[in-house]
């Protein structure tokens, strides 16, 4: 058998689901207050000088911002006011809000201060998904 090492990878032969997110509390607290999406996506769709890096934070204007310039924008109609509308929308396109929970996977957080005096926090999901 052949054995291919990559390094700085994360991979496991399971068909478990890991996610790990790392940021500033300040980004974090913005986050769960709503006043920031967290875009867990793929950037496929965006055109190279407007697109969205994965594990980002984005202010609602900056997500419509890249919505309205993907390759599938959002139809003339969409109802930019109505905030239950817009929030199932930046879901389905992979941008989170602070309440957006998957009910198969379980949730982790843990906060730290690095040696330098900053406030870090660490969350994601784990489990079997599927």
């Amino acid at each position: 058998m052949k054995r291919q090492v990559r390094r700085g990878v994360f991979e496991t032969n399971s068909s478990s689901t890991h996610s790990l997110t790392m940021c500033l509390k300040s980004d974090y607290d913005k986050w769960t207050k709503g006043e920031v999406l967290l875009f867990k996506g793929s950037d496929w769709c965006y055109d190279d000088s407007n697109k969205p890096q994965k594990n980002h934070f984005y202010t609602k204007e900056e997500c419509i911002n890249f919505l309205k310039s993907s390759k599938y924008p959002p139809s003339d109609d969409m109802n930019w006011d109505d905030e239950r509308s817009v929030i199932e929308y930046f879901r389905e396109n992979e941008f989170y809000d602070g309440e957006y929970t998957n009910d198969e996977l379980e949730w982790f957080e843990d906060e730290f201060t690095t040696p330098s005096g900053e406030a870090v926090v660490a969350f994601g999901e784990y489990g079997y998904e599927g």
